[in-house]
């Protein structure tokens, strides 16, 4: 459960974003802690990528190095790879995390500055390129409920595709939304279970406008 602080936080950045007669009836924020399995992976990811990518440009750029009498190139290179590091920073994911809000109301479930889950596992930590998802009562009847490690199940809503460039053209990923990593899970699709087995989608979607 959240802690008093974070509750009245995270109602005063959902608030403002809802219609003027849209009731909300819950809010939370996933726990960082869910999240240490993407934290293990990614550094184990970036670890192994570094062990056999960085010791083949270290050889061909220190023999160029050598020929042009130089160590620009190095230095370079070994600036690049640090800042790297710096930016994707996986141990920074809990951070990350904790700019999320999820919330639902009498009408739908929002998910606010979220970060979703790669199916291709090519991004430990994908953020979403949409900052407030919203899924209308059709998508929370439609959710699904996976069990991705002991002790986490998340419930998903819907996604968006991702595309990753690479040196043979682009891959095309599928990034799961929906409320991830909650401590309470059990309640809250009990909550929207109760809220939105009946809920008429016409009706709701036409109180938004």
């Amino acid at each position: 459960m959240l802690d008093r602080h974070r509750l009245e936080a995270a109602k005063r950045i959902i608030e403002p974003r809802l219609s003027p007669d849209e009731k909300l009836i819950w809010v939370g924020r996933p726990d960082p802690e869910k999240f240490f399995t993407e934290v293990v992976r990614a550094c184990l990811l970036q670890l192994a990528l570094a062990a056999l990518l960085v010791p083949v440009f270290l050889f061909v750029i220190f023999r160029f190095s050598v020929i042009e009498g130089t160590v620009t190139p190095i230095t370079l290179f070994a600036g690049g790879v640090i800042g790297f590091f710096l930016i994707s920073a996986p141990w920074r994911y809990p951070e990350r995390v904790s700019q999320t809000v999820y919330a639902v109301t009498d009408r739908r479930a929002l998910v606010h500055e979220g970060v979703g889950w790669s199916l291709l596992w090519l991004d430990a930590l994908p953020n979403l390129y949409n900052p407030l998802c919203s899924f209308d009562a059709r998508q929370i009847r439609a959710r699904r409920r996976i069990a991705r490690y002991q002790g986490r199940v998340d419930l998903l809503f819907g996604g968006e595709g991702h595309n990753y460039f690479t040196g043979r053209g682009q891959i095309r990923d599928w990034v799961q939304i929906g409320f991830l990593g909650l401590t309470d899970v059990d309640e809250v699709d009990v909550l929207l279970e109760k809220h939105f087995a009946n809920l008429d989608v016409e009706t709701a979607s036409q109180s938004l406008r």
